[in-house]
């Protein structure tokens, strides 16, 4: 799997104590209300660059746990997420049973998966990406110890995303499932959420390109096998990025 970004890792967040509090029968008061101001920033960003953000938030809760819990599941499927990002048939639809994903550790992780997913494949029911993004960072702020980096981390993301994929800049139409979805918009690579990098869509497509061709379907779970994904629309070669042509 790919090493968590510097940047949240240098954060030091990743402490052996949880001081923050956990009602395993009303965890949705902790990430399920939405800031008026927020949701309006981040309605007027395409759903793939929101889709970046909300895989991008759930790296940092990750992070935030990783010394206490040793279970690979949610960088493996975030990693998945990321390929899913760029085209949805890459990653496996996911659910997490209750019984394994309980306490104030894996609950928020199982949490984390389950709100990508939706973001991935939820659309369908509801195509706005920006609230799983608010619900993604209200769980990320409750677990974790100190807000400082991660609060300035988001803000650079979304002024990054206001520049470069609001609805109004990226038109590209990478995908047009629902009739009454918002732009899809083109996909995001990870890098773009670095704010230490400089970033332009331009880059964007060897930077997919990229990511794609060093993941291991073999050795990830939640990535489907090169042979399942032959055929898929909208897939030319597994695991190569080959952008929708504009209008389509």
């Amino acid at each position: 799997m790919r090493p968590t970004p510097q940047y949240i890792t240098a954060a030091g967040i990743a402490l052996n104590v949880v001081r923050f509090p956990w009602d395993e029968w009303n965890c949705r008061q902790y990430y399920g209300s939405v800031d008026d101001a927020m949701l309006a920033r981040l309605e007027h960003l395409t759903n793939k660059a929101n889709t970046g953000l909300a895989i991008a938030t759930g790296e940092w809760t990750c992070e935030r746990f990783s010394t206490v819990e040793p279970d690979p599941t949610p960088k493996a499927y975030l990693e998945a997420a990321w390929a899913g990002a760029i085209h949805p048939a890459y990653c496996k639809y996911t659910e997490t049973h209750d019984d394994d994903w309980r306490g104030p550790i894996r609950a928020p992780l199982a949490l984390t998966i389950a709100l990508v997913n939706d973001a991935l494949f939820g659309l369908a029911y509801d195509p706005r990406v920006a609230v799983r993004v608010c619900w993604l960072y209200n769980l990320t702020r409750h677990v974790l110890p100190d807000l400082r980096a991660f609060e300035a981390w988001f803000e650079a993301c979304i002024q990054r995303m206001e520049q470069f994929h609001d609805k109004a800049v990226d038109s590209q139409g990478e995908e047009d499932i629902f009739a009454d979805a918002p732009s899809q918009g083109s996909p995001v690579p990870r890098e773009a959420f670095d704010p230490a990098l400089a970033y332009s869509p331009v880059a964007a497509p060897a930077l997919l390109d990229a990511f794609l061709l060093g993941l291991r379907p073999e050795l990830n779970p939640f990535l489907r096998s090169p042979g399942e994904l032959a055929g898929e629309g909208g897939i030319s070669k597994p695991y190569q990025y080959t952008p929708s042509p504009r209008g389509s």
